[in-house]
Parts: C-alpha cells; sequence; structure tokens
C-alpha cells in the first residue's frame, strides 16, 4: 500500500512540475498514460490514480471523453466578505473594465420584487441589466432592481454607471451590508449565451439584496459570474459556543 502511495505521490509530483516549468500549459496536449508511466517508472493504473486526484484538486481538468489538460486558472477574485465593485474586481486584476447595456427600464414591482424590497403593490422598480466585461470579454450578469423612489434611470444614467454612487446622489442613501445568496446554474440560455457561455460551462449566480444603515432593503441584484474566469473567497471562523 505504501509503495502505491508513493508511486502516485511522484507521479503527482512529476506533472506539477512540468506545470511549473511551463513544459504542460492549458489547453496543450496531455501526455498519454504509457509515456507518464515510462517517464516515472510507473504503473498505468498509478498514473490513473495520480491524474484523477488532480483533477479532484482542480489541477487539471477533464470534460466528457476528452483526455485530460491542465486547467486555466481563473484571473479574477471575487471576495464574499466584503462589498467589492465588480469593476473593481476587474482592474484590480489590470483589464479595463466595461459594460455592455441591455435593459434600462422602470417597471411595475413584481411580487418577488415586493417581497425582496418591501414595496406595496403598484409600486414601480427601476430595472438596470447589462454585461459587465473586461478588456471586453465578458465577466458578469447583473440584473439589478430599486424603486424608483431611490433611484430613476435619468439619475442612474447620470453617475458613471455606479449604482451605489447613483442612489447616494438621488435618495441620500448609504449601503451598509448584504445578504447574498450563492447557487450554482448549469445553464440558462438568455445569460448563457449573453456570456458567450459554453452550454456545459456551470455559471454562479450570487442573489443580493443590499440594506442601508436602517436596515431597509434597497437594492435586489441578480449577478451571474462566469466559473470560467471568476473564483470566489472569503475567511471563514470557527462559530464559538
Amino acid at each position: 500500500m505504501m509503495t502505491n502511495t508513493n508511486s502516485i505521490y511522484r507521479i503527482k509530483e512529476w506533472i506539477l512540475n512540468e506545470i511549473e516549468e511551463g513544459n504542460l500549459q492549458p489547453g496543450d496536449p496531455f501526455p498519454s498514460t504509457l509515456s507518464i508511466a515510462r517517464e516515472v517508472n510507473a504503473k498505468t493504473d498509478d498514473v490513473y490514480d495520480a491524474v484523477d486526484e488532480l483533477i479532484t484538486e482542480q489541477v487539471l481538468t477533464q470534460n466528457f471523453e476528452a483526455t485530460a489538460s491542465v486547467k486555466t486558472s481563473q484571473p479574477f477574485f471575487y471576495p464574499l466578505d466584503k462589498l467589492l465593485s465588480i469593476s473593481k474586481m476587474i482592474e484590480n486584476e489590470g483589464y479595463k473594465a466595461g459594460t455592455i447595456f441591455m435593459n434600462l427600464d422602470q417597471q411595475p414591482a413584481t411580487m418577488y420584487d415586493r417581497k425582496a424590497l418591501d414595496l406595496k403593490e403598484g409600486e414601480f422598480v427601476t430595472l438596470i441589466e447589462r454585461i459587465r466585461t473586461a478588456d471586453g470579454s465578458p465577466v458578469v450578469y447583473c440584473l439589478d432592481k430599486v424603486a424608483t423612489s431611490y433611484l430613476t434611470c435619468a439619475a442612474f444614467q447620470a453617475h458613471d454607471e455606479s449604482i451605489l454612487t447613483a442612489i447616494k446622489a438621488f435618495a441620500d442613501i448609504s449601503i451598509a451590508y448584504s445578504e447574498t445568496e450563492i447557487e450554482s446554474v448549469s445553464y440558462e440560455p438568455k445569460v448563457s449565451e449573453a456570456l458567450e457561455s459554453a452550454p456545459n460551462e456551470a455559471l454562479m449566480l450570487l442573489r443580493q439584496i443590499h440594506y442601508d444603515h436602517q436596515n431597509r432593503p434597497i437594492l435586489y441584484s441578480y449577478n451571474y459570474f462566469k466559473s470560467e474566469v471568476v473564483k470566489f473567497k472569503t475567511i471563514r471562523k470557527i462559530e464559538e459556543n
């Protein structure tokens, strides 16, 4: 058992070293199982096990019947423990943030809108639908809704595309925190097409309600992130009894 473990370790180290030295690049054809076995002087079964472990550890990736390949690292990190604008996330990595507007309208609040934003029947919301881009490539689909009493279409257009800045200027309201639900979405036709995502590419949906310092719900957002280019990080602490 120990011999098998050491063999798998040697194979994994060889593959990792090939990646570190640039001999194996994302998207390049992966060496055959037999060639790796000969290079490392190991059994082919151990190579299969080593590759499987590196796929589990997200160093390698494999889709359907395709051979394994080095996984492309996502260029963007989005922190879950702080409110960071998507533009800032993109610019922090040296890309130019851009916006493709899909819709800007004032509509009657639906039942779910009223529940999320604590609105009465008959009240309206400003709906802002857009794609956020990095150097022109789509990264995040954003659908934002805010009561028209807090933000109108004209007020939003006057403040450089920043919803929070526009709300502050129009209604003198600052956002204090948000409640966030995270969900993996396998495929959503409209959003996936807008993000130029492959049918087998998962999206990460962050459904958020933003509150002011008086705990009033102000902004309701759906943000679909391309999992191919964005990963998330946070700090989690052990709950003390």
